[in-house]
């Protein structure tokens, strides 16, 4: 099997997304039988042969955000083209439905690429930044019916696919409700450092005289509803607690010039090793946002023992109610945030350390995930014919 990984937006900095392609990269190379080929932008064209079936290849992309290391868009779909007729891909994963999925539902619609086409994508761009967009700003009569427009179109590309995976239940419901069929729910891992070691509740230190260690850990941005960890700050560092912030994003420099003696900004962490310390050496992760589709930061925090609040709705919420966590607040709700937050730092700490890092390990590492991914579309694969065009 030939599998083509198209991803249109990308960052080498950006820990969930490197983390992922890491692991695909790393499943890959254990297993010779399967060719892997990760397209994604760049500031120049070149290929990269890492291990005897995997290739990393860069086509062109220009950078979105002022640091070089951060996201860029790719816009090189000719090289991506030459590529596909190149490979003849048996499977084709593309992560974007505007640009390198409609590129490849048009070549599935020429019979240029006959394979099984995949979506897999990690958040739902309607509720998560279309209908956002369509409630702020001006012109409010002409956002909200292209909003709509949007939505309508997403929901109809989506049904082209040959399967759409996602990484949580709730997606996989609602893209049955708008009458997607043919979805696949493949839920994530952890890196397997995460899981390593015997791990009893009282490997981890409890809340001492120094107090109860808050921790976020994420983009600083309002599609993470991190506003309400800043305008809540003050209000929790009036109990005994100890706040830590780690992250970048629009919303840094505010983070960055808050200043309290038992308050710290750290920024963006890469080394995953560095972070797996961090979290070690905290209590509860702040996850407010709403709009998660899995929650991968949240479920390597679990992996650590760490408590979670996070609201009932999105990949966060899907977690914590299957952990039968209570620490769920309303989404956006700045006084149910603070009274939730109340709750886990009074919380009984053995129960839900024990609680936390059980779910987590009922999900395994990313070898399990990447496992069952792959498997999936096997099986898919298997009862589609394929039919190979010649290359070019």
């Amino acid at each position: 099997m030939i599998f083509l990984d198209i991803n249109t937006f990308f960052s080498h900095k950006a820990g969930g997304i490197r983390t992922y392609h890491n692991a695909k990269i790393d499943w890959f190379r254990k297993h010779s039988g399967i060719g892997y080929h990760l397209v994604y932008p760049g500031p120049v064209r070149k290929e990269i042969r890492d291990g005897n079936n995997v290739t990393l290849v860069e086509a062109y992309g220009p950078a979105l955000t002022k640091d070089p290391a951060g996201y860029r868009l790719l816009i090189d779909f000719v090289h991506v083209f030459k590529l596909i007729r190149k490979l003849r891909p048996d499977v084709i994963e593309v992560g974007d439905p505007w640009l390198s999925g409609l590129f490849c539902l048009m070549l599935r619609k020429s019979g240029i690429f006959r394979g099984l086409l995949v979506s897999f994508y990690h958040s739902d761009p309607v509720p998560t930044y279309i209908q956002p967009w369509a409630e702020r700003g001006p012109l409010q009569g002409l956002r909200a019916p292209l909003a709509k427009l949007a939505g309508i179109l997403f929901y109809w590309l989506q049904r082209g696919y040959d399967l759409t995976a996602v990484a949580s239940k709730g997606m996989e419901d609602r893209l049955r409700a708008k009458g997607v069929r043919a979805v696949a729910h493949l839920p994530f891992g952890v890196p397997a450092f995460f899981l390593e070691g015997a791990f009893a509740p009282d490997s981890k230190a409890p809340p001492g005289k120094d107090g109860v260690r808050l921790l976020y850990a994420g983009r600083l941005d309002r599609d993470k509803d991190v506003d309400l960890v800043l305008e809540n700050l003050t209000k929790l560092l009036k109990r005994n607690v100890r706040v830590t912030v780690m992250g970048r994003g629009a919303m840094a420099k505010q983070f960055a010039t808050f200043k309290h003696a038992r308050y710290q900004y750290l920024g963006f962490i890469e080394d995953q090793a560095k972070v797996r310390e961090i979290y070690d050496g905290h209590h509860i992760l702040m996850a407010p946002g709403q709009y998660e589709t899995f929650g991968l930061g949240v479920l390597e925090a679990m992996a650590r023992g760490l408590i979670v609040v996070g609201p009932n709705t999105g990949g966060t919420g899907e977690l914590l109610r299957e952990a039968k966590s209570p620490f769920r607040f309303e989404p956006g709700s700045s006084l149910d945030f603070l009274e939730t937050m109340e709750k886990a730092i009074a919380c009984e700490w053995a129960v839900e350390v024990a609680r936390s890092r059980s779910l987590a390990l009922r999900y395994g590492g990313w070898e399990d995930a990447i496992g069952r991914m792959v498997k999936r579309y096997s099986a898919r694969l298997g009862a589609k014919p394929i039919h190979r065009t010649s290359a070019a």
